[in-house]
């Protein structure tokens, strides 16, 4: 009896995994993946585009990954795209473009030596690529960035508006960089125990020496990155945002506290931020929307889930805008 009911289960397990097999290969040929090039001045990007087949003229989402070195899609971004991106948007019949930013993969550049508006400048040349696609809705095209990805995001709906449908800010700062440094720093010494004012106080000192330095010895690729970047402020171009705009915080982030980021809305706009801005924070999740505490340390987070709450909010936004 034992053995015929341990044959019957190993049977039972055999076809569910087959049957599991089978499904996976039906939604693999749900979509076209092409990998693609394209050109903004002498610098050549390499990407993919995820058309799915039932769309004949799909909208289309172009994702902006965040800082360093090992930021693309296939490698740092993988689980976050395909959870939050890919689950959300391709059975919707939405579009996807993902490319890496000059000196990652196979693009060409340095990726410690490109500012944000020449990342922006490489996203509209993407967006120019699109426009060349014959399955693609040309009109209905959203940038979606993360953490600086969100910066970049700013920048293109202000610039090339005409261009762009929707912008989603993800975890990204709405302030400067050297307070978005300070609240790098900030995190560290209160995560170390640090009390508050006194983290503040060598936070703020520790991020304008950083600063300082870089501009005179940028002796590693991240401090030529910051060297890049040291002067940004997003407010110039969040002033002159007019098209529907997401930004999405988290309540555990380590590296953009919402609060501050609010307030930094709220000082550009004099308390009276516009119409077309959507504001949301994410409980209990970090930088990258998992659910789990701020000192946590990222590699320990990477197998806590995504946010439910996140996801839902942000498909039904661009399913609503876009």
């Amino acid at each position: 009896m034992n053995t015929h009911k341990n044959l019957f289960l190993s049977f039972s397990a055999f076809l569910l995994f087959f049957f599991s097999i089978s499904m996976g290969s039906a939604f693999a040929q749900d979509v076209t993946r092409t990998n693609i090039t394209f050109d903004n001045g002498r610098f050549t990007l390499h990407g993919e585009l995820v058309i799915p087949d039932t769309s004949d003229h799909a909208p289309v989402l172009v994702f902006l990954v965040g800082s360093g070195a090992n930021s693309s899609h296939r490698t740092l971004y993988q689980d976050f795209v395909q959870e939050n991106i890919e689950n959300q948007f391709l059975q919707e019949g939405i579009a996807i473009l993902y490319f890496d930013k000059r000196g990652v993969g196979k693009s060409d550049g340095k990726w410690q030596r490109t500012n944000l508006y020449e990342r922006a400048a490489d996203a509209k040349a993407a967006i120019d690529f699109l426009k060349t696609q014959g399955r693609i809705d040309s009109n209905r095209i959203g940038v979606i960035g993360h953490s600086q990805g969100g910066w970049v995001a700013q920048i293109m709906g202000d610039r090339y508006r005409n261009d762009v449908k929707l912008i989603a800010s993800l975890a990204a700062p709405t302030f400067t960089t050297k307070l978005q440094l300070t609240n790098d720093y900030y995190s560290r010494y209160l995560c170390e125990g640090d009390p508050d004012n006194e983290a503040f106080d060598k936070a703020s000192k520790k991020a304008l020496s950083d600063i300082n330095w870089v501009t005179w010895f940028p002796v590693t690729k991240a401090w030529r990155q910051l060297r890049e970047i040291s002067d940004f402020d997003p407010a110039p171009h969040l002033l002159e945002l007019d098209i529907p705009s997401l930004f999405v915080f988290a309540e555990n982030d380590y590296y953009v506290y919402p609060g501050w980021a609010i307030g930094a809305l709220n000082d550009t706009f004099d308390h009276s931020i516009p119409e077309n801005f959507n504001l949301q924070i994410i409980p209990g999740a970090n930088h990258d929307f998992r659910l789990t505490t701020k000192c946590v340390s990222d590699s320990e987070a990477a197998n806590e889930p995504y946010s439910g709450y996140f996801q839902q909010i942000f498909k039904d936004w661009v399913l609503n805008n876009l």
